[in-house]
Order: structure tokens, then C-alpha cells, then sequence
């Protein structure tokens, strides 16, 4: 289940920010480490000094209780020391003291700092050879001074946790701050789901609420859905409202030929009124499945394609009508310079769509017409035109449009149902074409007019 995107933001937000705190505290413990070190040395080098004045001081007597007291107490456990006069002569400190590491030399007045064990205990150790004149002591000296390192830990410790402390609180400081910045930025997220859940199923009016800019995209988006909507139930409802009355039309006719044939006591009177009947059946028949083909155009998505052969289909349609074609006294052709080509795309609909154009020539042209059935591709624009020519009246793209609407059928006759042209728009545009009329108005022997389905051109994976 995906999480809200508040909650997404906050977490990938605050992972990156988690990560680089992680890493700061990393660096900040190492940075701790290195003050509270440089910080003891220091510390351990002041008492160093102060101890050698008091040795000059007391001429190389123990140090004095208090003075003792005063180091350990400043330097927060307890002081260590070690000294050697001349050739080595021990002076005064604590035996078994922490020898200098292999590899480290100790120079004139120059301190070396060093870590060591004591006792089982790490300590830290700073020496110093140096020159002492006065009392007794006449030359050089080895002072070595050295404490526990707990001290030192605990210093890391403490300036480590102030600084996670501070680290924390800025991080939750963040995530408070993000939680609220990202809350109040999604804001109208939740104002455009408000403003669709008031709408109701009518309610395709455009959104005109103000968005931002990465909203903006969605809402003209969710616009052009509404408006495709609202379009499609007009065109249904038209649809529907123009089949209830073409249909009314040829049902009622059936009956009144139904009725005329019982109330008839002739048989060639009864056999004229049944074959009027078979004759308004098929009409209606062809009219509902132009209605089906039509609404399954609408309904076309990629799914119901397959790869096909237009140039087979082409001529099949040709096939079709040209039955009717020769008992009209009509000349059909079929004009095509190549004899395969692979398209994808639905075999039904386009056929459906072939036949209907071709019929329409036939059936709105006289008797002594010539028609032809083209299918021509144009490799410049990547585009396929079947193209119906008739060499009837020519036509304009008004004309075309007026005639290409559901049950429209022309002003001059009432033949049809109205649906052939519109119906193989439909197809042309499910495919990503358009239907188009040239008309060809140079003379009586160069009158007419080609109709045709332009496709665009894709791929197939038929081998042909």
C-alpha cells in the first residue's frame, strides 16, 4: 500500500538528512577527540612546566602537598611525574614510569606526547629534556610527567554528546519544519480533491480553480477528460435519441406491410407485401449493424488490432458491392499498384468501413457511373489513402462534414440510413486518420469526386 505523500516527502527527506547528520556526527566525534587530546596535552605540558619551577624551587626536593594537590585537582585525576638530573641521576617522581616508544627521540627543550600504560592503565605521557640552573640542581634534566587518560575520555565524551544533543534537535527541528512546509505545500492537493468530490456524475464543467504550476498540468489534464466526457454523452445521447427515431420509422412500417398482408385475400398482393417486409428487415438489419460497427468504433482501443493485409481487405470490400454495382449498370474498378501491404489495425471495422464508402457511391450515383477503389501510399507524409472515385456530383469539406453526422442523408434524398459515411469517419479517426473529400470540377470529362480514409502509416510484424 503506498503511503501518503506527505509521509513520502518527510521520509525521503529525512533519510538524506539522517544520512549527513550521521556523517557529521561521525566527524564530530573525531573533532571531540582531537580537542580533548589537544586540549589534555596542553594541560599536561602546563603542569609539566609548573612542576619543573618547583623542583629548581625546592632544589630537587619532593613536591610540596599542596602544590601536588593544586596539579591533581586542576588537572581532574591523578598527576604522575618522574625526574632525572644529570647523567641520569634520579631526582625525584614515581617508579616504573612509561618508557618512550621505540622510534621516538627526545630533543633539547622540545616536549614529546606520547600514550603509554601505568599500573594496567592507559595514561598519557608528555617529557622533556631541559636545562635547570639553580639550587642544587646545575644541567640537564628529564622530566617526564603522564595521567590517566579517563579524563581525556570523558572530555571526547561530553563535547561529543553536546554536539549529538544539538545535531538531534536540528534534525527533528527539520522534520518538524518539513512536515508543516510540505502539509501547508500540498494544501491544494487537497482542495482540488474537495472541489471534484462536490461535483456530481452531471457535472463535467471545467475546473477554473486557481492551482500551481505542478498542478496545473494534472488539471488541464482532468479538463480535457471532462470536456471528452461531456462530448461522448452528448454524442451517445444524440445517437441514441437518432436511432429511437430511424427505427421507429422502418418497425412501423413492417407492421403496416404485416397488416396489409393479412387483411389481403390475393396472393400476388400477399406476396408483394412479404417481400416489402424481407426488404425494410434487411435495410433495418444493415442499419443496426452500421449502429453497432459505429459504437464499436468509438469503443476501439489497441487491444482489438492485429496485424492485416490492406490490400486484401480492399479488395474484398470491392468484391462485395460490385454485385450491386453491375445491376445498377454501374463500372467498378479496383485501382491498386501494390498487392500486399501490412498494416495493424482492426480487419472488421476497416472493412465495414471500405464497404459503406464504396456502397455510398453506388447507391447516390446514376446508372452509366464509373467507380474506382484505390488504395495509394504516400511515402513522403507516411500516410495510406483509400480512396473511393465516383464521377457523380462533386462535393465540398462542408458538405462532407454535414453528410459524415449520424443519419444524415443529404437533402436531395432519403436513400440509406445515413450512417456510411459516418461510420467510416469513425474508423479512419479510431485508427488515428480522418475521412476527406477531393472534388474534381474541371469539366464533364473530368467531374467527380474521391472520398477517402486517410490512415497514418505504422509498422506491422506480419511478414508479407
Amino acid at each position: 500500500m503506498m503511503n501518503s505523500i506527505r509521509t513520502r516527502l518527510l521520509i525521503w527527506l529525512l533519510i538524506p538528512l539522517t544520512a549527513v547528520a550521521a556523517i557529521v556526527s561521525l566527524e564530530t566525534f573525531y573533532s571531540a577527540q582531537r580537542v580533548s587530546k589537544d586540549l589534555h596535552d596542553r594541560t599536561l605540558l602546563a603542569a609539566m612546566l609548573t612542576l619543573s619551577e618547583n623542583i629548581v624551587a625546592s632544589s630537587g626536593s619532593l613536591l610540596a602537598e599542596n602544590t601536588l594537590e593544586i596539579l591533581t585537582e586542576n588537572l581532574g585525576d591523578e598527576f604522575f611525574y618522574y625526574v632525572t638530573g644529570p647523567r641520569g641521576a634520579f631526582v625525584t617522581g614515581y617508579s616504573g614510569y612509561p618508557r618512550i616508544p621505540e622510534g621516538m627521540e627526545l630533543q633539547d627543550e622540545t616536549p614529546i606526547f606520547y600514550d603509554g600504560e601505568y599500573n594496567g592503565r592507559q595514561v598519557r605521557v608528555t617529557a622533556v629534556r631541559q636545562f635547570l640552573s639553580g639550587g642544587l640542581l646545575n644541567g640537564w634534566a628529564t622530566i617526564t610527567t603522564w595521567q590517566n587518560t579517563s579524563t581525556r575520555d570523558q572530555l571526547t565524551i561530553s563535547l561529543f554528546g553536546r554536539s549529538l544533543l544539538r545535531l538531534f534537535a536540528v534534525v527533528l527541528a527539520a522534520g518538524a519544519i518539513v512536515w508543516f512546509a510540505v502539509s501547508r505545500g500540498l494544501r491544494p492537493i487537497s482542495e482540488l480533491q474537495e472541489a471534484i468530490d462536490n461535483r456530481t456524475s452531471q457535472d463535467l464543467a471545467p475546473i477554473k480553480r486557481a492551482m500551481p504550476v505542478e498542478l496545473s498540468g494534472i488539471v488541464v489534464a482532468m479538463n480535457e477528460l471532462f470536456k471528452r466526457v461531456a462530448r461522448s454523452k452528448q454524442n451517445r445521447e444524440q445517437f441514441i435519441g437518432n436511432a429511437a427515431h430511424q427505427l421507429r420509422n422502418p418497425v412501423a412500417a413492417i407492421k403496416v406491410q404485416a397488416q396489409a398482408a393479412l387483411a389481403s385475400d390475393e396472393k400476388p398482393d400477399l406476396k408483394l407485401a412479404l417481400n416489402e417486409i424481407v426488404s425494410t428487415s434487411d435495410d433495418t438489419g444493415k442499419m443496426i449493424n452500421q449502429m453497432l460497427s459505429s459504437a464499436s468504433a468509438h469503443a476501439l482501443s489497441t487491444e482489438n488490432m492485429k496485424d492485416i493485409d490492406l490490400c486484401k481487405i480492399v479488395a474484398h470490400a470491392a468484391q462485395t458491392i460490385a454485385a450491386s454495382a453491375l445491376e445498377k449498370g454501374q463500372e467498378i474498378s479496383l485501382d491498386m499498384d501494390i498487392e500486399t501491404l501490412p498494416y495493424h489495425g482492426h480487419e472488421i471495422l476497416l472493412r465495414e468501413a471500405i464497404v459503406n464508402l464504396v456502397d455510398n457511391a453506388v447507391r447516390h450515383n446514376s446508372c452509366d457511373s464509373k467507380i474506382s477503389v484505390g488504395l495509394t501510399i504516400n511515402p513522403e507524409d507516411q500516410i495510406i489513402e483509400i480512396g473511393v472515385t465516383d464521377d457523380g456530383e462533386p462535393l465540398d469539406e462542408d458538405t462532407l462534414i454535414a453528410l459524415s453526422q449520424p443519419f444524415s442523408t443529404g437533402e436531395e434524398t432519403n436513400s440509406g440510413s445515413g450512417l456510411g459515411l459516418s461510420l467510416a469517419k469513425d474508423v479512419a479517426k479510431s485508427h488515428g486518420g480522418n475521412l476527406i473529400v477531393r472534388s474534381n470540377d474541371g469539366g464533364p470529362e473530368t467531374s467527380g469526386k474521391t472520398i477517402s480514409i486517410i490512415l497514418p502509416r505504422k509498422r506491422s510484424s506480419i511478414s508479407v
